[in-house]
C-alpha cells in the first residue's frame, strides 16, 4: 500500500542531473614554470570544486531520504491509529 500511495503523486524528482560547475584546468608544457605553477594551484582549485559539488550532492540526497522517511513513517502512524484491518475493510481481508 505504501509503494502505491508513493507512485500515485505527482512525480516531483529533478528533470535535470545537475552536473559540478566546474572546471578542468589545462595542463601546459612543464617547460614553462609559471603557467605549470598556475596549472597546480588549478588543480587545487579543480579538487575543492569538485569535493564542494559532491558533498553538496550528498547533502541534498540526505535530506530527500529523510522527507522519504518520515513520509513513510507518516502513513505508517496513520495506518496504526486510524485503521482497523481487517474491520474496516472486510472486503479485503478475504483474499
Amino acid at each position: 500500500m505504501l509503494l502505491a500511495g508513493c507512485l500515485s503523486g505527482p512525480a516531483v524528482a529533478h528533470d535535470v542531473i545537475p552536473e559540478a560547475p566546474c572546471v578542468e584546468p589545462v595542463r601546459p608544457a612543464r617547460e614553462d614554470v609559471a603557467r605549470w605553477n598556475a596549472f597546480v594551484d588549478d588543480v587545487d582549485g579543480f579538487r575543492a570544486c569538485i569535493n564542494a559539488f559532491v558533498e553538496s550532492q550528498y547533502s541534498a540526497a540526505d535530506v530527500h531520504r529523510l522527507a522519504a522517511e518520515r513520509a513513510a513513517t507518516r502513513w505508517n502512524d496513520f495506518v496504526r491509529t486510524h485503521l482497523n484491518v481487517p474491520e474496516d475493510f472486510p472486503h479485503r481481508s478475504s483474499r
